[in-house]
């Protein structure tokens, strides 16, 4: 049946300032990676692990008659879950509050396709004191998803995120439970002090959600090494130069949050998101070979490039030579 599942969890490298220290305090816990695959019972399972904090899964199928879509049938799957909140290495467990799934369907009038669309999500069920736009709040704010699952005529289907909290991350998942996608961008400062529950999908208004394509197994494998070895967290804002062209180097980055575009000679080649690894051509050419910019706000880890083996450098710079010829 055609579905598209997001699960959304908090990494550590989310978390800054102040708001470390009931984490680093183990009072509360931030979240293992989930799996790049999700096999069936996995979701039972990490949450009764405390691994994710909330899930939203649109599956659903078209009833088709004469070549038209008359309606939907969905899944049982199909709703949001919401995640368990371990305190003091989980000797307390609560629930975090979930709100109503908002779902849609629609069918076109022509009967070619249909359209389910749900929202998902909910609230730590922990105060969280701060300000909001100058004014105090002590309920914690909404986290949500919002999926599209687009089923056709012809059997064909499409599936995407049109909407999503500023926090935290959020991962999306296929059919085959094949992790295909991140919501690239987080805002933990405006989800904590500007974000107005007025502003939600439960009262009307969603949050648009950017998009990139998971990045490859070995990047994965080396975004582990680089986060647990010596490492150097450096912030940008949109529009600053990570790399740049022709200037030597001997650092390599793990973009941690944000969207980057690669260019070369002035000519755009590609974007590129959360969990890529970035800089390996220094030290195996001689120079940066192309210019590294932020599209958006960008979190990277830099780590000493003899900190990775060298072979895997290669193998990812042949990839990244397939990757980053011009689109068109």
């Amino acid at each position: 049946m055609p579905s598209i599942t997001s699960v959304s969890w908090i990494p550590s490298e989310l978390i800054t300032g102040v708001l470390r220290v009931p984490f680093d305090l183990g009072l509360t816990h931030y979240d293992e990676p989930p799996p790049d695959r999700l096999h069936p019972g996995d979701l039972r399972r990490l949450r009764r692990a405390g691994r994710f904090r909330f899930v939203n899964r649109v599956e659903a199928r078209a009833r088709v008659e004469d070549g038209s879509v008359v309606g939907v049938d969905l899944g049982e799957g199909c709703g949001g879950t919401i995640g368990l909140t371990n305190l003091l290495g989980g000797a307390l467990r609560f629930p975090a509050v979930a709100m109503p799934d908002l779902r849609t369907v629609e069918v076109a009038d022509d009967g070619a396709s249909a359209v389910v669309r749900q929202t998902a999500g909910g609230r730590a069920p922990l105060p969280a004191p701060r300000l909001v736009n100058g004014r105090p709040r002590l309920v914690a704010p909404l986290v949500w998803t919002t999926l599209e699952l687009v089923l056709r005529a012809d059997g064909s289907s499409s599936a995407s995120v049109v909407g999503a909290s500023a926090f935290p991350r959020h991962w999306l998942y296929d059919d085959d439970g094949v992790l295909v996608e991140k919501v690239a961008t987080t805002d933990s400062g405006a989800w904590l002090h500007t974000l107005e529950v007025t502003e939600t999908p439960w009262h009307g208004r969603d949050a648009s959600a950017v998009v990139t394509p998971v990045e490859t197994e070995l990047e994965r494998r080396l975004s582990r090494q680089v986060m647990t070895g010596r490492r150097r967290v450096r912030t940008l804002a949109a529009g600053e130069v990570l790399f740049r062209q022709g200037e030597a180097g001997d650092d390599v980055a793990l973009l941690l949050d944000g969207v980057v575009e690669v260019e070369r000679d002035g000519r755009f080649l590609v974007e590129i998101g959360p969990g890529a690894v970035l800089g390996e051509r220094a030290l195996l050419e001689g120079a940066r070979t192309a210019t590294v910019r932020a599209v958006t706000p960008l979190t990277v880890a830099l780590v000493a490039g003899d900190a990775l083996a060298r072979e895997d450098l290669a193998v990812l710079l042949e990839g990244h030579r397939r990757e980053d010829e011009p689109e068109g």
